[in-house]
Parts: structure tokens; sequence; C-alpha cells
């Protein structure tokens, strides 16, 4: 299902964009091991789904009110706020396993995966 893999590159999104908070917060909470599951589970290739979903519920219980599929949620655009428009190349993930991306910066350095440090890939858009 389409709209179930988008959740899911979402999700993976926001775990590698918050990956120093997340674990901040479930060491405050005293269980990492739902976080390191999953990490494993995008390292190794597998299907993140369930892994994915237990960190979700694990940050519900823990008072996180949005947990990762709350992704949306919080980028959600004000109605007339418009983006500037994009570059012709902009970096994705390396595993194609989430929807993170960036736009190039002059001068930066290009930016790697937050879960093993791979450099993301450079794509040119259509």
């Amino acid at each position: 299902m389409a709209g179930s893999a988008e959740r899911v590159s979402t999700a993976v999104a926001y775990v590698c964009e918050n990956l120093p908070d997340l674990r901040d917060q479930l060491d405050h909470l005293g269980d990492r091991a739902p976080l390191d599951r999953l990490l494993t589970a995008i390292r190794d290739g597998r299907d993140v789904t369930r892994p994915l979903d237990d960190l979700h519920e694990a940050l519900l219980a823990g008072g996180d009110v949005l947990g990762v599929y709350g992704a949306s949620a919080r980028s959600a655009r004000l109605a007339g706020i418009t983006a500037a428009a994009p570059p012709e190349t902009l970096y994705l993930c390396p595993h194609r396993r989430c929807a993170r991306y960036r736009w190039p910066e002059a001068g930066a350095p290009a930016p790697t995966c937050a879960i093993d440090d791979s450099p993301m890939l450079l794509e040119r858009l259509p």
C-alpha cells in the first residue's frame, strides 16, 4: 500500500532527524531497546514496520503525544505559506528507506545518514 510505505518512510525520516533526542527520551524512560531494534532492522535491510510500531508505542507510553508517526503533524504548513523554489538537486537517504532529504548548501560537506554515517545520495530533480 503506497500510503503505508509513505507513512513508514516519513516516520523513519523523523527518527533519523531526531536520533539524539529519541535516545535521550528513551534513556529517561529507562528502555532504549525499541530504538535499538529499529536501527538494527534498518541497518540489516529488514522490514521496519514492526520495530517502528514498537518505538511509536514506547514513545506514546512515555508521554510523547505524536510518537514517530506524528511527523506530518509536526511539519504541517500554514495556509498561504510557501517554500522557496527548490534547487535542481537534493540529497536523499542512501538506503532509500526514509523520506529524509537535505538541500545542498554551498561549501558544506555532503550530509550523512544519521543511522550508519553513509553519505546521502545527491539526486537531480526531474
